[in-house]
C-alpha cells in the first residue's frame, strides 16, 4: 500500500500582526506589510493541508477508510487555492479587489496558471454533491450505485459504470475518483508543498 510522500518540514505556525487594508477606487494595493500577512496565511493553510495528508497516511497504514481524510484534504486545498485564484463575487468591487490580490500573490511567489492547486473541479464535485447525485439519478443507465470503493476499479464489474461509483480511492496509485473523474492526491500534496516553500522563501526576502 502506498503512502503520500510529504517532504516539507513543519515550520512553526506564524503569528499575525494587526491587519490593515489599503484600497484605491478599483483594487487592493498590497504593500510589503500586507503581502507578508497574506503569505503567512498561505503558509498556515499549507500546514493544515499537510496535516490532513499525514492523517491520510495514518489511516492507510492502519487499513482504515480514507475518505474523510481525502475529502478534508480537498476542502483545505480549495481554501488555499482561493487565496491565489479567488472565485467571482456578485459584488464587482469585491471581485476586483480579490482578483488584484490573487494576481499579486501569484506573481510574488512565481506560480503560473497551470499549477495543480488551481483546479476547482474536484472541490466543485463535493460542494455541489446534490447536483451530481441528481445527474446520476437522471442519467445512470442501470441506476446501480456504489457509494464508496477502496481498491482497484477492476474489483467491480457487471452493470456498474464509472459514473455509478461515487467515491473511489485506490491506495496503490493514490488516486481519488469522483464518478470516474480521477485526481492524483500525491500531485496535490506536492503542489501544496511547492506553494509553502515558495511562500516561505518570499517572506524571507521581504521581512
Amino acid at each position: 500500500m502506498a503512502a503520500v510522500a510529504i517532504s516539507s518540514a513543519h515550520a512553526p505556525l506564524l503569528t499575525f500582526d494587526v491587519f490593515k487594508i489599503i484600497r484605491t477606487e478599483r483594487s487592493l494595493v498590497m504593500d510589503v506589510f500586507l503581502e507578508r500577512i497574506y503569505l503567512e496565511q498561505v503558509i498556515e493553510d499549507c500546514q493544515m493541508c499537510i496535516q490532513s495528508a499525514q492523517n491520510l497516511n495514518h489511516e492507510l497504514s492502519h487499513s482504515r477508510e480514507p475518505f474523510s481524510c481525502v475529502i478534508d484534504l480537498i476542502h483545505k486545498a480549495a481554501s488555499l487555492s482561493r487565496m491565489f485564484w479567488p472565485p467571482k463575487s456578485f459584488n464587482k468591487e469585491s471581485t476586483k479587489r480579490a482578483d488584484s490580490r490573487g494576481m499579486h500573490l501569484r506573481k510574488s511567489i512565481g506560480i503560473n496558471e497551470n499549477h495543480v492547486i488551481k483546479s476547482r473541479s474536484i472541490r466543485d464535485h463535493l460542494e455541489h454533491f446534490d447536483e451530481r447525485l441528481d445527474d446520476w439519478a437522471e442519467n445512470s443507465t442501470h441506476q446501480n450505485i456504489i457509494k464508496k470503493l477502496i481498491g482497484s476499479r477492476s474489483a467491480v464489474g457487471g452493470d456498474i459504470g464509472n459514473d455509478d461509483i461515487i467515491h473511489h480511492f485506490d491506495p496503490q496509485t493514490l488516486h481519488y475518483y469522483f464518478r470516474g473523474q480521477g485526481f492524483n492526491i500525491q500531485d496535490i500534496v506536492i503542489g501544496i508543498e511547492d506553494i509553502q516553500n515558495r511562500a516561505i522563501a518570499r517572506i524571507n526576502v521581504i521581512k
